[in-house]
C-alpha cells in the first residue's frame, strides 16, 4: 500500500514539474516576443476618394528583427465612418470580429517606403459629405484559422498592435453632373404642320383656282 501512495506521489509531482516548466517556457516566449517586437507607432498616411473607393497612402515604419533574424510582417487595419455617425458605428476594413482576429486578412505592407490601399465604399452612405478614416499598425504574422463566419475564414494574428490613429477627414468630392439626355420625339408626337392647317391649305388653294377660273370664263364672254 506504501509503495502505491509513493508511486502515485511521484507521478503527481512529475505531472506538476512538467506544467511549471510548460508556464515557464510560454512565459519565456511571451518575454521574447515582448522583447523582440516594440509597439509599433502610430502611422502617417494621406487619404483621398477616387470614384467609389477611398484612397490610402502609409508611410511604412522599419521593421525590428527577430533574435533569430528572420523579420515579422508589417500589417495595416483601417476603419471609417460618415463624421455625423456616433463614434462607434465604423466599417471596418477587414471586417472587425475580435481584435486581433478579422474576417480575411490584414492589409500587408508593401516593400517601398510606403503603401497604398484602395477601400471599397460601395453600398455606404456619407450624408455629410466626409469621411473619417483611422488607421491601425500590426507587426508580427497573421494566420487562418479553422474557423468562418458568413463563409470567411478567420485569421488570427500573433503579434503587437498599434493605437488608432488620430482621425482625418476627408471631403468627398461633389460628382459632376451628367450631361441632359437628347429626348427622342414619341412615335405619337404631333408633326410640325398638323393635318388641319394642311387641310385648311388645300381648300384655300381650291377655291382659288376656281376663283380664278369663273373670272377666266367671264373675261372670254365679254371678249
Amino acid at each position: 500500500m506504501d509503495s502505491i501512495t509513493k508511486s502515485f506521489a511521484l507521478i503527481l509531482i512529475g505531472i506538476m514539474a512538467i506544467s511549471c516548466m510548460s508556464v515557464l517556457t510560454a512565459k519565456s516566449v511571451s518575454a521574447q516576443t515582448d522583447q523582440t517586437i516594440p509597439k509599433p507607432a502610430v502611422q502617417e498616411f494621406t487619404a483621398k476618394v477616387v470614384d467609389s473607393n477611398l484612397e490610402v497612402t502609409i508611410k511604412n515604419q522599419p521593421v525590428t528583427p527577430y533574435e533569430n533574424g528572420s523579420y515579422p510582417s508589417l500589417y495595416y487595419m483601417f476603419r471609417f465612418k460618415d463624421n455625423n455617425t456616433m463614434i462607434g458605428h465604423w466599417d471596418y476594413d477587414p471586417m472587425y470580429f475580435v481584435l486581433p482576429s478579422t474576417y480575411g486578412g490584414y492589409h500587408k505592407a508593401s516593400d517601398s517606403d510606403f503603401t497604398t490601399v484602395s477601400l471599397s465604399l460601395e453600398g455606404k452612405q456619407f450624408p455629410s459629405g466626409q469621411i473619417d478614416i483611422q488607421v491601425i499598425a500590426l507587426i508580427g504574422n497573421q494566420y487562418p484559422t479553422n474557423e468562418q463566419r458568413e463563409n470567411r475564414t478567420i485569421y488570427a494574428f500573433e503579434g503587437k498592435t498599434s493605437d488608432w490613429s488620430n482621425p482625418q477627414y476627408i471631403t468627398i468630392p461633389a460628382s459632376s453632373s451628367s450631361p441632359t439626355p437628347t429626348v427622342n420625339p414619341s412615335p405619337h408626337t404631333p408633326q410640325t404642320f398638323p393635318v388641319l392647317v394642311i387641310a385648311l391649305i388645300i381648300i384655300a388653294v381650291v377655291i382659288a383656282c376656281i376663283l380664278l377660273f369663273r373670272r377666266h370664263q367671264k373675261t372670254a364672254t365679254l371678249n
